[in-house]
C-alpha cells in the first residue's frame, strides 16, 4: 500500500511538472508572437549608433534576424514567469519562511539579466567591436552585415546577462544550506582564475578588453561572496 500510494505521489509531481512546463512554453509562444511585431524597432534601437544601413544577403535574413530578436525579447519578459513557476512547483518541499524568501528571487533574477544585457550592450560589446574592426584596418575592406553584427552583439550580451545571475545563482544556494561564505572564500583564487579564463574566452586577444571584462566578473563574484555572507549569518541567528 505505501509503495501505491509513493507511487501515485511521483506521478502526481511528474504531470503538476508536465503542466507547468507546458505552461511556460505556451507563454514563450504567445509572448513571441507579439515580439514579432516590435522586432523592427528593437533593431533600430540596437543598430542606432550606425550612420548607414547595415547589409542583408537576402530576404532569409531579415526573418532570421526578427527570429532572434523576437527570441530574445520573449525569453526576456517570460523570465519571471518561468522561474515563478519553478518556484510553485519546489513550493511545498520548503518551509513557509523559505518559501517567501525565495519568491524574490524571481524579480531579482530578471533585473540581474537585464543588468547583465545592458552592460554587454553599452560597455563591452563597443570595446570589442572597436578592437576587432581595427585589426585589419587598411588590409581589408570591411562590409558589416545586419547578421553578423546581431550575432557578435548576442554572443557578447547574452552570455554576460546569465553571468550577471550568479549573485541570485550564490544566494539560493546558500539559502538551501549547499553554499557557505567559507567555501566561496576558500576557493576564490580557483574562481579568479576561472573568470580570467572566461574573459579571455569571450574578448579577443586584447589586454584592454580582457580586463575590462575580467575587472566586472571578479566584482560579481565578490558581490556573491558578500551577499553569501549576509544570508549565511541570518540563517545562523535564527538556529
Amino acid at each position: 500500500m505505501k509503495n501505491e500510494d509513493r507511487r501515485l505521489t511521483i506521478v502526481e509531481h511528474l504531470s503538476e511538472f508536465r503542466r507547468r512546463f507546458i505552461a511556460c512554453i505556451l507563454c514563450f509562444f504567445l509572448v513571441f508572437c507579439g515580439a514579432l511585431l516590435f522586432s523592427d524597432q528593437l533593431y533600430a534601437f540596437l543598430t542606432a549608433g550606425f550612420r548607414e544601413k547595415l547589409l542583408v544577403l537576402g530576404p532569409n535574413d531579415i526573418l532570421s534576424i526578427y527570429l532572434q530578436l523576437a527570441s530574445l525579447m520573449a525569453f526576456t519578459i517570460t523570465l519571471p514567469f518561468t522561474l515563478f513557476q519553478v518556484w510553485q512547483f519546489v513550493k511545498p518541499a520548503l518551509r513557509k519562511g523559505e518559501a517567501g524568501v525565495i519568491l524574490l528571487y524571481v524579480p531579482a533574477s530578471l533585473i540581474c539579466f537585464l543588468v547583465g544585457l545592458l552592460f554587454g550592450y553599452y560597455l563591452v560589446s563597443p570595446a570589442i567591436l572597436e578592437v576587432l574592426l581595427t585589426l585589419g584596418q587598411g588590409q581589408f575592406t570591411i562590409q558589416l552585415t545586419a547578421q553578423n553584427y546581431l550575432a557578435f552583439i548576442f554572443h557578447t550580451t547574452v552570455p554576460l546577462g546569465v553571468l550577471f545571475e550568479l549573485p541570485v545563482l550564490v544566494a539560493f544556494l546558500t539559502s538551501i544550506h549547499i553554499l557557505t561564505p567559507d567555501w566561496l572564500r576558500r576557493y576564490r583564487r580557483i574562481a579568479y582564475f576561472l573568470l580570467l579564463v572566461l574573459a579571455v574566452v569571450l574578448t579577443p586577444a586584447d589586454f584592454i578588453s580582457d580586463l575590462a571584462m575580467t575587472v566586472p566578473l571578479i566584482l560579481l563574484y565578490e558581490v556573491s561572496l558578500g551577499i553569501s555572507r549576509v544570508i549565511y549569518n541570518r540563517i545562523q541567528k535564527r538556529r
